[in-house]
């Protein structure tokens, strides 16, 4: 019987602080994919195979759309919090079918530790969700931004340039995490950048991470989100310590909050 790790727990409930979800309505379905992974890892998958294809199946506009359901119904109806979580999950799973893994004798292919059925979504593959979980792990990216992205005086050389990204306040050494599943193609120093990690998502989406004091990944790795691939740091252009962040689509930079109200 296959139990995830505290690792490997975390790295689902990054997905889920992703989407903005309440820490109830999250409580509630970090049991129903914890148990789909260790259903598929007790098929034979390893985890990064499993989670990944679980995660898949749960892409953040999913998860947000109910979310929004249950604030809406909640705002009607304060009384009926648990019943509007039930119900807003009942619907998030209306199309979902039970994996049938086998198990010995007297023990169920969902470990004890989730007492949720293993059921996935069927969900649409071409729905490509943006990478929109914060690089801080703890941290609303709003609440820690230093520097928008857009027009701005830059702070070492006194121009007015466009920002690409978004400057997020942290520590020398603080863990930098990928923010969505995908392929690093650049991991190194990176003139005015400094020590810097490019990762290629799904449907054209490149996240840029500068500014770093290390990397821990190197091109040609596959990471998914929530894992760890660099640290703060202050190298290249760089006043102190900090995270410049960057969004690209098709080659062009957007503003990484932006994608959040998608």
């Amino acid at each position: 019987m296959i139990i995830l790790n505290e690792k490997q727990v975390a790295t689902v409930q990054a997905h889920l602080a992703s989407a903005g979800l309440s820490a109830a309505l999250s409580a509630e379905l970090l049991d129903h994919l914890c148990c789909a992974i260790e259903a598929r890892m007790g098929e034979g998958s390893d985890f990064p195979t499993a989670v990944h294809t679980t995660l898949k199946s749960w892409p953040i506009r999913h998860l947000r759309g109910i979310q929004k359901d249950i604030r809406f119904t909640t705002k009607i109806k304060p009384m009926l919090f648990r019943m509007a979580t039930a119900a807003a999950i009942a619907a998030g799973i209306l199309f979902m079918f039970p994996i049938k893994t086998p198990a010995p004798s007297g023990v169920t292919a969902c470990s004890t530790q989730h007492e949720a059925a293993p059921f996935l979504p069927q969900v649409n593959e071409r729905m490509i969700d943006p990478p929109t979980a914060s690089p801080i792990a703890g941290f609303e990216m709003k609440d820690i931004m230093t520097s928008g992205y857009g027009m701005r005086t830059h702070p070492i050389l006194k121009e007015r340039q466009h920002h690409r990204g978004i400057d997020l306040r942290a520590k020398t050494g603080t863990p930098v995490l990928a923010t969505a599943d995908g392929k690093v193609i650049f991991a190194g120093s990176d003139g005015k950048y400094g020590i810097t990690v490019r990762i290629l998502h799904e449907d054209g989406y490149v996240t840029v991470f500068a500014h770093l004091s290390e990397h821990t990944v190197e091109r040609g790795d596959h990471v998914i989100l929530g894992e760890k691939i660099a640290a703060v740091g202050s190298t290249g252009v760089a006043m102190g310590p900090h995270l410049h962040y960057e969004v690209l689509k098709d080659d062009k930079p957007v503003d990484p909050l932006a994608l959040l109200e998608r």
